[in-house]
């Protein structure tokens, strides 16, 4: 083994050590292990609380995804299958060519206010052949304040069909779609 994984190794079982002390030791057995550590037991009561303070305030923020996200998302939605449908690709395919997971695809496709792996649009996006950037600012991982691309996102997610080939006027609406997005820098 390398030094970095012994270093994974190491971390791994200290925090699985920590884990089981915290969950079965009393507290008087925990205060007497923390100070044979030379540990103090407020600070790290402290720095627990901050810890959880912060992990609940992330998972607050995600549940209560902005308006803009999921406008935006429907827009991320709508190009994904009208270019899986432009080069007659299903979610299986797709995932294979791009090397993506197929299940991150399919929630892409299905939940709004989904946030993909930035590894996923960098995959798609070179997939597709989009410049670096197209599909992050549909998928709420960029910020933005654009009314305009909240605007021709959800215009563009009307005015889309989603099942067959695409027709003259849907590769076209999609061209003019990737367009915009790529001029929006």
């Amino acid at each position: 083994m390398n030094q970095r994984t012994d270093k994974a190794i190491t971390r791994e079982h200290f925090h699985r050590t920590m884990r089981d002390l915290l969950l079965e030791a009393s507290p008087e057995e925990f205060r007497e292990l923390a100070r044979e550590a030379g540990l103090n037991v407020d600070e790290l009561a402290k720095t627990g609380k901050t810890i959880v303070e912060r992990v609940v305030q992330q998972n607050r923020r995600s549940a209560t995804q902005p308006e803009n996200v999921v406008v935006l998302h429907k827009g991320l939605n709508t190009l994904l299958l009208m270019l899986r449908r432009r080069d007659g690709l299903d979610e299986s395919k797709l995932a294979e060519r791009a090397d993506v997971d197929e299940v991150e695809i399919r929630r892409i496709e299905s939940e709004a206010g989904y946030i993909p792996h930035p590894r996923t649009i960098f995959k798609l996006e070179k997939q597709f052949g989009l410049p670096s950037g197209v599909l992050a600012k549909l998928s709420g991982a960029v910020k933005h304040n654009s009314p305009v691309l909240e605007e021709k996102a959800l215009a563009f997610a009307a005015s889309a069909q989603s099942i067959g080939r695409l027709t003259r006027a849907e590769r076209q609406l999609l061209n003019e779609f990737i367009k915009f997005l790529t001029e929006k820098g």
